[in-house]
Protein backbone atom coordinates (compact mmCIF):
# COMPACT_ATOMS: atom_id res chain seq x y z
CA UNK A 1 0.00 0.00 0.00
CA UNK A 2 1.27 3.51 -0.21
CA UNK A 3 1.64 5.41 2.64
CA UNK A 4 -1.00 7.28 4.06
CA UNK A 5 -3.57 5.31 1.74
CA UNK A 6 -6.94 6.88 2.15
CA UNK A 7 -8.44 3.09 1.19
CA UNK A 8 -8.71 2.44 4.80
CA UNK A 9 -10.11 5.35 6.11
CA UNK A 10 -11.90 7.31 3.62
CA UNK A 11 -15.33 5.95 2.77
CA UNK A 12 -15.18 7.76 -0.59
CA UNK A 13 -12.17 5.91 -1.98
CA UNK A 14 -13.44 2.93 -0.29
CA UNK A 15 -16.91 2.96 -2.38
CA UNK A 16 -15.04 3.88 -5.81
CA UNK A 17 -12.69 0.46 -4.69
CA UNK A 18 -16.17 -1.40 -4.32
CA UNK A 19 -17.58 -0.03 -7.52
CA UNK A 20 -13.98 -1.33 -9.41
CA UNK A 21 -14.98 -4.90 -8.03
CA UNK A 22 -18.53 -4.44 -9.03
CA UNK A 23 -17.41 -4.71 -12.57
CA UNK A 24 -16.65 -7.78 -12.33
CA UNK A 25 -19.51 -10.31 -13.33
CA UNK A 26 -21.45 -11.33 -10.44
CA UNK A 27 -20.92 -15.15 -11.23
CA UNK A 28 -17.08 -14.99 -11.59
CA UNK A 29 -17.27 -11.99 -7.84
CA UNK A 30 -19.00 -15.05 -6.46
CA UNK A 31 -16.59 -17.90 -7.42
CA UNK A 32 -13.43 -14.95 -6.37
CA UNK A 33 -14.88 -13.98 -2.82
CA UNK A 34 -15.51 -17.78 -2.82
CA UNK A 35 -11.56 -18.92 -3.17
CA UNK A 36 -10.67 -16.15 -0.77
CA UNK A 37 -13.22 -16.33 2.03
CA UNK A 38 -14.83 -19.92 1.58
CA UNK A 39 -18.65 -20.27 2.70
CA UNK A 40 -21.17 -21.54 0.71
CA UNK A 41 -23.50 -18.94 0.77
CA UNK A 42 -21.21 -17.13 -1.79
CA UNK A 43 -22.06 -19.70 -4.01
CA UNK A 44 -26.35 -19.92 -3.50
CA UNK A 45 -27.32 -16.25 -3.70
CA UNK A 46 -28.65 -15.67 -6.96
CA UNK A 47 -31.31 -13.23 -8.25
CA UNK A 48 -32.27 -9.46 -8.07
CA UNK A 49 -30.52 -8.54 -4.67
CA UNK A 50 -27.15 -10.57 -5.93
CA UNK A 51 -25.71 -6.89 -6.73
CA UNK A 52 -26.73 -6.02 -3.44
CA UNK A 53 -25.36 -8.87 -1.62
CA UNK A 54 -21.90 -9.13 -3.10
CA UNK A 55 -21.73 -5.52 -2.58
CA UNK A 56 -22.42 -6.11 1.09
CA UNK A 57 -19.62 -9.00 1.63
CA UNK A 58 -17.06 -7.33 -0.03
CA UNK A 59 -17.51 -3.90 2.48
CA UNK A 60 -17.54 -6.16 5.91
CA UNK A 61 -15.06 -8.99 4.47
CA UNK A 62 -12.68 -7.66 1.98
CA UNK A 63 -12.12 -4.24 3.12
CA UNK A 64 -11.70 -5.16 7.08
CA UNK A 65 -10.36 -7.56 9.65
CA UNK A 66 -12.06 -8.34 12.63
CA UNK A 67 -8.68 -9.91 14.26
CA UNK A 68 -6.62 -7.12 13.40
CA UNK A 69 -9.45 -4.59 14.88
CA UNK A 70 -9.09 -6.38 18.02
CA UNK A 71 -5.45 -6.58 18.37
CA UNK A 72 -4.95 -2.71 17.63
CA UNK A 73 -8.14 -1.36 19.63
CA UNK A 74 -6.89 0.91 21.87
CA UNK A 75 -10.19 0.26 24.52
CA UNK A 76 -12.36 -3.19 23.88
CA UNK A 77 -15.28 -1.39 24.92
CA UNK A 78 -15.65 1.60 22.26
CA UNK A 79 -15.30 0.45 18.62
CA UNK A 80 -13.56 2.77 15.83
CA UNK A 81 -10.40 4.39 18.11
CA UNK A 82 -7.21 2.19 17.29
CA UNK A 83 -3.33 2.10 18.36
CA UNK A 84 -0.99 3.15 15.94
CA UNK A 85 -0.35 0.48 13.48
CA UNK A 86 -3.75 -0.39 12.61
CA UNK A 87 -4.46 1.15 9.20
CA UNK A 88 -0.83 -0.22 7.96
CA UNK A 89 -1.63 -3.63 8.80
CA UNK A 90 -5.40 -3.07 7.49
CA UNK A 91 -3.86 -1.48 4.32
CA UNK A 92 -1.71 -4.59 4.07
CA UNK A 93 -4.62 -7.04 4.69
CA UNK A 94 -6.74 -4.87 1.83
CA UNK A 95 -4.26 -5.33 -0.47
CA UNK A 96 -3.36 -8.93 -0.52
CA UNK A 97 -6.53 -10.18 -0.81
CA UNK A 98 -7.58 -6.96 -3.23
CA UNK A 99 -4.36 -9.01 -5.50
CA UNK A 100 -5.68 -12.10 -4.67
CA UNK A 101 -9.10 -12.05 -5.91
CA UNK A 102 -7.93 -10.42 -8.89
CA UNK A 103 -5.27 -13.02 -9.93
CA UNK A 104 -7.49 -15.60 -8.99
CA UNK A 105 -10.39 -14.16 -11.23
CA UNK A 106 -8.23 -14.31 -13.95
CA UNK A 107 -6.62 -17.49 -13.32
CA UNK A 108 -10.24 -18.59 -13.12
CA UNK A 109 -11.47 -17.42 -16.54
CA UNK A 110 -8.56 -18.02 -18.53
CA UNK A 111 -8.51 -22.25 -16.58
CA UNK A 112 -12.65 -22.23 -17.82
CA UNK A 113 -13.31 -25.32 -20.07
CA UNK A 114 -16.88 -25.40 -20.42
CA UNK A 115 -17.52 -26.45 -24.15
CA UNK A 116 -17.94 -24.14 -26.89
CA UNK A 117 -21.90 -25.24 -27.33
CA UNK A 118 -22.71 -24.08 -23.54
CA UNK A 119 -21.00 -20.58 -23.71
CA UNK A 120 -21.99 -17.58 -25.66
CA UNK A 121 -18.66 -16.90 -27.36
CA UNK A 122 -16.49 -19.42 -28.71
CA UNK A 123 -12.95 -17.50 -27.56
CA UNK A 124 -12.49 -19.41 -24.41
CA UNK A 125 -15.27 -22.01 -24.72
CA UNK A 126 -18.28 -20.31 -23.64
CA UNK A 127 -18.03 -19.35 -20.16
CA UNK A 128 -19.80 -16.15 -18.77
CA UNK A 129 -17.56 -12.49 -19.40
CA UNK A 130 -15.51 -11.77 -16.73
CA UNK A 131 -16.72 -8.24 -16.68
CA UNK A 132 -20.40 -6.73 -16.96
CA UNK A 133 -20.73 -5.71 -20.58
CA UNK A 134 -21.89 -1.90 -19.15
CA UNK A 135 -18.42 -1.71 -17.08
CA UNK A 136 -15.94 1.16 -18.23
CA UNK A 137 -13.43 -1.05 -16.94
CA UNK A 138 -12.50 -4.12 -19.04
CA UNK A 139 -9.71 -6.03 -17.50
CA UNK A 140 -7.76 -6.60 -14.24
CA UNK A 141 -5.00 -4.59 -14.81
CA UNK A 142 -7.14 -1.75 -14.90
CA UNK A 143 -9.36 -2.43 -11.65
CA UNK A 144 -5.52 -2.64 -9.91
CA UNK A 145 -3.74 0.04 -11.68
CA UNK A 146 -6.54 2.49 -10.88
CA UNK A 147 -8.75 3.22 -13.69
CA UNK A 148 -11.48 4.73 -11.02
CA UNK A 149 -9.07 6.95 -9.70
CA UNK A 150 -8.22 4.41 -6.54
CA UNK A 151 -4.61 4.62 -7.44
CA UNK A 152 -3.64 2.90 -3.80
CA UNK A 153 -0.83 0.30 -4.57
CA UNK A 154 3.02 1.80 -4.83
CA UNK A 155 4.49 1.58 -8.10
CA UNK A 156 6.51 -1.32 -7.16
CA UNK A 157 3.96 -3.83 -5.78
CA UNK A 158 2.65 -2.93 -9.18
CA UNK A 159 5.11 -4.04 -11.41
CA UNK A 160 6.00 -7.14 -9.45
CA UNK A 161 1.93 -7.79 -9.65
CA UNK A 162 1.98 -7.52 -13.37
CA UNK A 163 4.34 -10.28 -13.93
CA UNK A 164 1.38 -12.67 -12.23
CA UNK A 165 -1.22 -11.35 -14.93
Amino acid sequence: MKLNCPLVNDLAVREKAVKALMCYNPLWLRIGLHILFGGDSLLLTTGDQDGQFLKEFIEKHLLTHIGIARKYALNKLVGGIYMPGYYEALGSVILKRFLLLAIALDRAKCESSLSIKHGIDSIDGGSPLLFTSDSTIKSSRQVIKGKCEISFISSEYLRLFYLFL
